[in-house]
């Protein structure tokens, strides 16, 4: 992590001032109802069970191994994310299992499946999927690993263990003939869940996958302090006001779509190819990732970096079929794109997108409405500008 200038509060006066500045005239540009100013949330001030949980679940995410480098192939990014919520773990993890850690308290979660994007070919279709639960202890995270390897492994009468030489605490099964497995291994409070598909149904493939996939994800682990149960409910999602300075849709709630704050390798592990996000951020020492409403703030290196990689992203839009449309005038800094055709298979707003650069920092905005794009990224303007 670099450095950072603590945030400055600036009246609104100035982030108007600033605005017709920039434009040369007597009127500042269209905002709409968007506020120029950074607005004030107490999201971060009192002790919050669930935010606790989403801060802890990223911050298991930045150590979460990437499958790739078991398997070069496996570069698709199927799903993932943080796994812990209001009800306990909710992804990723079958039904016999998430049934099987009901009687224990799961702090955190985060978990990411990788395949070599053959979905649609049993016979050639390789997966990968890494969970890494927390739990109070040592103690409970190995009772209810135990759990789960057993209500896993009673769920089908043809399932055999599989034993793992270089790890033989870890609780692995397969079944004779099928080429998947699954494993459980403790470590300090947390446990790591392995399901693995590969081609070739041979125990020895599959135990070999294992053993390198732990090898490397404990040493991913090595230096990481899981956070006490007790201080979970107290850590801040949010320390350096990075949220209140994207433009504000929508309630201040911490939630890993909607509203939250991600690390580089925890956000990479979300998208379509983790590897190659996560290459792009190192290019431009991307380390954090805000995340408020369908608008991303991404913090850079500094305002060189954040140039770079503004203009990588411009570069992905227009291979994606969007094309240039004009900005607000008199803003720099600020580009903005019209899609040739709506993206039916998105629910989020991609009709309209600009990405609005300042110093070490820039944000993607999207919305379906012209108007209010432009309106959206003046008022980004100025709160990255004019009060920072």
């Amino acid at each position: 992590m670099y450095v950072r200038n603590r945030l400055r509060w600036l009246a609104p006066l100035l982030s108007l001032t600033l605005l017709i500045a920039a434009c040369g005239d007597d009127a500042a540009p269209d905002h709409g109802d968007y506020a120029l100013e950074p607005v004030v949330g107490d999201y971060d001030d009192a002790p919050n069970t669930v935010r606790g949980t989403l801060v802890e679940s990223a911050r298991i995410g930045e150590r979460l191994l990437f499958a790739d480098r078991i398997d070069p192939e496996l570069t698709s990014g199927d799903g993932g994310g943080l796994i812990v919520g209001i009800l306990g773990v909710d992804d990723l993890l079958s039904g016999v299992q998430r049934s099987a850690l009901g009687p224990f308290d799961v702090l955190a979660g985060y978990g990411a499946i990788a395949s070599n994007g053959q979905s649609d070919n049993e016979a050639k279709h390789k997966l990968l999927s890494i969970v890494v639960l927390s739990l109070p202890d040592e103690l409970q995270a190995t009772a209810a690993a135990q759990a789960m390897a057993a209500a896993d492994f009673t769920a089908n009468t043809e399932n055999a263990p599989l034993v793992l030489p270089e790890y033989p605490a870890a609780l692995s099964h397969w079944r004779p003939g099928v080429p998947t497995v699954g494993s459980w291994l403790v470590w300090k409070n947390l446990v790591i869940r392995l399901y693995a598909k590969i081609i070739e149904p041979s125990p020895e493939l599959l135990s070999d996958l294992l053993t390198r996939t732990y090898r490397a994800q404990l040493a991913e682990l090595d230096t990481f302090a899981p956070t006490p149960a007790a201080d979970v409910p107290k850590l801040k999602l949010d320390s350096d006001k990075l949220l209140t300075h994207v433009v504000k849709t929508g309630d201040y709630w911490p939630d890993k779509w909607d509203f939250m704050v991600y690390g580089p390798r925890s956000y990479a592990l979300l998208r379509d190819n983790p590897s190659a996000e996560l290459g792009e951020f190192a290019q431009s020492s991307i380390d954090a990732v805000a995340v408020s409403y369908n608008k991303f703030l991404f913090r850079a290196r500094d305002s060189e970096a954040a140039k770079t990689y503004a203009d990588a992203k411009e570069k992905q839009s227009l291979a994606a079929d969007y094309t240039p449309m004009p900005g607000p005038a008199g803003l720099s800094g600020i580009s903005c794109y019209r899609a040739a055709r709506p993206d039916n298979s998105s629910i989020p707003a991609r009709r309209f997108s600009c990405l609005v650069r300042h110093n070490e920092y820039v944000v993607r905005l999207y919305s379906n409405q012209e108007i209010d794009i432009r309106q959206q990224a003046v008022a980004q303007h100025a709160l990255l500008s004019g009060s920072w």
